[in-house]
This record gives C-alpha cells, structure tokens and sequence, in this order.
C-alpha cells in the first residue's frame, strides 16, 4: 500500500498549517483546533513546508517557568525573542511523498521516533498529514 491509500481515508481532515510571519497566538489557536496531531506545520506562501512546531516546543516557551531544569540554555536565549512561528519552529523535519510505499514511512518513522508528518508533494507542499494512528487504523498488514 502507498501513502495516497491512507490519504483517501483521511482526505476531509483540515491540516493544522500555520504561515511563517504568524504570531504566537495564531500557532496555539490553529494547535488546539486539531486535536489529531502535537504538531503545526509552519509553510510559506506557495503551501511549501518549512518547519514544524511541536506541542512540546510550544508548552516549554509559554510554561518556561516549569520546564527550568529541563531547557537547554540555548533554548532559552532562542526563546527570548521568539514572535513569530518561524522563530519557534523546527526545520528539516521529516515528510512522506504520496507515491512512497507505507512500509517504507514505517521505517522512517521507526528510525527517527516520529509519529506522524506531512505528506508533501515533489515541490515540498503540504498535501496531508498522516499519523502513527492513521497507519494502524488503514494499513493492510
């Protein structure tokens, strides 16, 4: 089975996608609003991905204060001027093409702890997002 097949199951799910200029309020607006993911996909203006924010990265910049002893402290000067999603966000994250075949995003996934990412097309757009669950819900084993 490839990515496209799972991608039919979940076509009519909204995508938690944020631009890079959006203000922080934005990123937790569009976080709360799709409680299928722990991850906003941060894009530019053609839909390309840039990034991701992750739950985490988002509770240790606006809770700090609990997270004291668990912050490296670069995190913490990074954290200082953050004001948009592009200076919150993780770049390089990993993605699935629609043509790749499942049990090869499994191995991705496996290799770097990942439970779910973007589906993008060949120019880096945002196409989907899949999950740990979607695979175990729609993949034929």
């Amino acid at each position: 089975m490839k990515i496209k097949g799972i991608m039919q199951h979940i076509k009519g799910r909204g995508l938690p996608c944020v631009p890079a200029n959006s203000n922080i309020s934005e990123v937790i607006r569009v976080a709360v609003s799709f409680p299928h993911t722990r991850l906003v996909y941060v894009v530019d203006e053609q839909n390309k991905l840039l990034g991701v924010i992750t739950i985490g990265s988002l509770m240790r910049y606006l809770y700090y204060y609990h997270y004291g002893d668990k912050i490296h402290p670069r995190e913490i000067l990074r954290n200082i001027n953050v004001e948009k999603a592009s200076q919150l966000m993780t770049g390089g994250y990993i993605s699935a093409l629609p043509d790749e075949a499942v049990d090869a995003v499994l191995k991705r996934m496996a290799d770097t702890g990942a439970k779910e990412m973007a589906v993008v097309d060949t120019d880096g757009r945002i196409l989907s997002d899949i999950t740990a669950v979607d695979i175990l819900k729609y993949y034929e084993l």
